[in-house]
């Protein structure tokens, strides 16, 4: 069998990194990823690509060319500040043009690619003073920002980093070029492109921790977009899946399509045929391909037109699934919020009958009170999920609208119809945002459960503790008057013997009351009445101390 072959074929790796990564857990502090760190990402991702020796020889000719020192000498000559910076810079390539070797030994080679290669103001640039959604973040003295190199001597190929919004975008690109007779190339040859496993899973494991875990929880994933030109192009979309399946297959060099992406849709483009590779609910490990058959220059020259757009294309969907997929997550924690909720309503003590003063034991009433303490941490917790989710669905909001915008710009530029891909882009993420809006509602009854768990154990708890109190009240209240009888009898007993006491039956009764029978009558007299004055006294202190219903309704009004 005759091995196919695609002309003048393209590969663009696209990886996306979210510079301030914020967690859903309020514990948790935000970690910012800065340009350094991924400057070592990059450099490592180019050297498992074999690019790193390419990349350093195209630098020693930059910066030793004098055209470059021209170039920069007018880019900064107009402050005094950045002309000494210039003069710096100036020095620092004469140490590498007398000896490279020991200038190189004692930096790294991020060091050297950031201190050249990338402009040294990009911190301030996207500090919280500043407003620049879109930065071009490499030195380069080319108006769109990228950086030559080659991969063996049959591609050449470029990087291009910038910044968009929030997040670092990374294209790298590399073509064979154009020309009669050498820009074919089996498919069995495509293996050769294949990108390095640093690419897809968006870190190294060469890089140390913690930074090879913050890349990871950093990246929004992928997308590989893979053209070429065809001879005889096939009739139909449907009949040239078959194509786009080979060149997946020998692109990502596997025995089969089992472990590649699964067909997710094709569609027409730019006057080709776009097949996408992708799982929609999930990500997989070789992220989102785009497998697009060319068949016409005027295509070719199409999609040229649109490719400084394609980074921000599927910056906003790489955005829009993973804000998707971390929804998913943050979900299933509030469904299992909800499940503990439920069980600690289960536990409530089976003695609780509402018609009935509760009767807890202080085991019981322990635990419902540490009950309390735990749903209010649930709660709190749970919030924020609901939260979360709100900020999410916005964030697919304003990402799928980013989304359609540049589809329409790329629309304009190209003269080409990409309805049906607007369309399909709107029903997915129409579909995203319409099953969080689900979630949240689902979620509002598992809140007010929460909100009703906790008001029912505080009512309970606090029912409980008003009746203990008030018992523990009139223990008081009869010891209290047990200690005043016994103080009023200790006090008079002395009178008991002062005269004889007698009885009415005796025959020998007095004609006066007896003085102990006098100064009991009148101590529990004297008793009696102080304590009605103090009991009125305490009452109207109350009443000073609360305002009338009708002057607080006065004091509310405007």
């Amino acid at each position: 069998m005759t091995d196919k072959v695609i002309y003048a074929p393209e590969i663009r790796l696209f990886t996306y990194h979210l510079k301030l990564l914020r967690t859903t857990n309020l514990n948790e502090a935000d970690k910012d990823l800065d340009l350094r760190s991924l400057i070592a990402y990059y450099v490592q991702l180019l050297a498992d690509y074999g690019l790193v020796d390419s990349l350093i020889n195209k630098l020693q000719k930059e910066m030793l060319s004098p055209w470059s020192i021209i170039d920069k000498w007018l880019e900064y000559i107009h402050t005094i500040k950045l002309f000494l910076w210039w003069v710096e810079l100036r020095i620092i390539v004469l140490e590498i043009l007398i000896n490279l070797e020991d200038y190189l030994s004692s930096q790294t080679l991020e060091d050297v690619i950031k201190n050249y290669l990338f402009r040294a103001d990009f911190e301030d640039l996207t500090d919280d003073k500043n407003n620049n959604p879109f930065l071009k973040i490499i030195n380069n003295p080319g108006k769109i920002g990228i950086q030559h190199l080659n991969l063996s001597r049959k591609y050449r190929g470029a990087f291009r980093p910038q910044y968009m919004n929030d997040s670092y975008s990374f294209l790298l690109q590399l073509l064979r070029p154009q020309k009669l007779g050498q820009d074919g190339v089996k498919f069995s040859e495509l293996a050769e492109l294949k990108p390095p496993d640093s690419f897809f899973a968006g870190t190294s494991s060469t890089l140390d921790e913690p930074l090879q875990t913050h890349l990871k929880q950093a990246s929004w994933g992928t997308t590989i977009l893979f053209s070429g030109l065809m001879e005889s192009p096939p009739e139909t979309l449907e009949k040239g899946k078959h194509l786009a399946d080979e060149l997946l297959q020998n692109l990502l060099k596997l025995d089969s399509l089992e472990s590649a992406p699964p067909f997710w849709e094709s569609r027409e483009f730019l006057g080709g045929f776009l097949y996408e590779y992708q799982k929609i609910y999930n990500r997989h490990s070789y992220g989102q391909i785009l497998i697009l058959l060319l068949f016409s220059e005027d295509s070719k020259e199409k999609l040229n037109g649109v490719q400084w757009s394609l980074p921000e294309l599927f910056f906003y969907e790489r955005k829009i699934h993973q804000n998707y997929l971390d929804s998913r997550e943050e979900y299933k924690r509030a469904n299992r919020d909800i499940k503990t909720i439920e069980e600690t309503i289960r536990t409530f003590p089976p003695n609780i009958a509402t018609t009935v003063p509760p009767d807890l034991s202080e085991d019981e009433l322990r635990s419902l009170k540490q009950e309390i303490k735990n749903l209010l941490d649930l709660s709190l917790r749970y919030s924020q999920r609901m939260r979360s989710l709100v900020t999410f669905e916005n964030t697919i909001a304003i990402n799928r609208q980013n989304y359609l915008n540049t589809l329409t710009r790329m629309e304009i530029k190209s003269q080409s119809d990409l309805t049906g891909w607007r369309n399909k882009a709107n029903q997915i993420f129409g579909m995203f945002q319409g099953q969080i809006k689900a979630d949240l509602i689902y979620l509002q009854q598992g809140e007010r459960l929460l909100d009703t768990a906790i008001n029912t154990i505080r009512g309970l708890v606090e029912i409980d503790q008003a009746e203990r109190d008030r018992a523990l009240e009139h223990q008081i209240q009869a010891a209290g008057w047990g200690i005043a009888v016994g103080a009023i009898v200790a006090s008079t007993s002395g009178l008991i013997f002062q005269e004889k006491m007698t009885f009415p039956w005796e025959a020998n009764r007095g004609d006066n009351v007896h003085p102990f029978t006098i100064a009991v009558v009148l101590s529990f007299g004297a008793a009696v009445v102080a304590w009605l004055g103090a009991k009125c006294w305490i009452k109207c202190s109350k009443k000073r101390r609360s305002p009338s219903p009708g002057v607080n309704k006065r004091s509310q009004q405007p």
